[in-house]
């Protein structure tokens, strides 16, 4: 098997395009794409961390809302915060990263984010 370094390539494909033209650099590519569609394919394997979530009625309303971007661990990487800090962090999402979080759902995920993984503080 031949280990391919792009970085490696990009100086050469660099000097085709300026001294060969672009009928060259079409060959080059379609032998590239020849050569790495033979290439032998190993196997990689992810490791995997699962995260135990409370499970409530606001669970689903975490999971449509929350979970299209953020795992749960990214959540409990936050660590125990007051009620205001989740509060702006669900502002945040809706109004920054333009997350569609209706003013309903905003309640429901503050209000969950706080009784799981609050301080017990308001502020």
């Amino acid at each position: 098997m031949v280990d391919i370094d792009i970085m490696e390539l990009t100086p050469f494909v660099l000097i085709l395009f300026k001294e060969m033209g672009m009928k060259y650099i079409i060959v080059f590519i379609s032998v590239l794409v020849l050569h790495l569609q033979a290439a032998e394919i190993k196997d990689i394997k992810m490791t995997s961390m699962t995260f135990a979530i409370p499970s409530e009625k606001n669970t689903i309303v975490m999971q449509r809302n929350c979970q299209w971007c953020h795992s749960y661990g990214y959540i409990l990487n936050q660590g125990k915060q007051p009620k205001a800090f989740w509060s702006r962090v669900v502002v945040k999402m809706r109004d920054t990263y333009k997350a569609p979080i209706t003013q309903r759902d905003e309640k429901l995920i503050v209000e969950y984010l706080f009784k799981h993984f609050g301080n017990a503080k308001e502020k």
